[in-house]
């Protein structure tokens, strides 16, 4: 599949207010800390992640299909490394005509949220967490928490600012209440 990008000043204001409204309800996703090992059914297959937050680049679609009326979505993730420890955060949307996610779809953006500073990263077996900071095209900043999986699902989480799930456990705990449909696969 091959993913259109907007030139600056392209998104119109509505579609960029829709996808920040989007961004932050995912990012607000995932909670408390805790001690607990891998969710049930996530982490397993597939390669070991690495700390590195050069394997988040790329293009990755929702796992899960919303559906509305005769229509159908996914949403759109882009990342893209632009320094040694930030990453360039978009998304938009991929509109299907059924219900099932299935066939031809229209991309809309993806467009620019903003950057996520990660300050820290660490790895075990079957996950990759990456700590940091949020920071929106508006000037808004958020804990932000992005994971990758060995499963090759990237799930975002909410957190505070600093840290309110400081460890791997921490956030293995959190991903297990996060419906792994509102994550991205490549």
């Amino acid at each position: 599949m091959m993913l259109c990008t907007t030139r600056p000043g392209d998104a119109r204001p509505a579609t960029v207010a829709l996808i920040t409204i989007t961004a932050l309800t995912l990012a607000a996703c995932g909670g408390g800390g805790g001690d607990g090992g891998d969710p049930p059914g996530r982490g397993t297959g597939g390669t070991v992640p690495t700390p590195s937050i050069n394997a988040l680049t790329g293009d990755w679609r929702q796992k899960g299909c919303v559906r509305i009326g005769t229509q159908s979505f996914k949403k759109i993730l882009r990342a893209g490394v632009i320094g040694q420890s930030t990453i360039d955060y978009s998304e938009g949307v991929l509109t299907y005509s059924g219900t099932e996610c299935v066939g031809a779809s229209q991309l809309a953006g993806p467009s620019r949220l903003g950057t996520v500073t990660v300050a820290r990263s660490e790895a075990n077996q079957t996950l990759a967490t990456h700590w940091g900071e949020f920071h929106t095209v508006t000037g808004s900043r958020f804990g932000a928490i992005w994971t990758l999986q060995s499963n090759n699902l990237l799930c975002l989480l909410g957190d505070e600012i600093p840290t309110n799930q400081g460890s791997l456990a921490a956030v293995s705990a959190s991903l297990a209440t996060v419906p792994a449909d509102n994550c991205f696969t490549r």
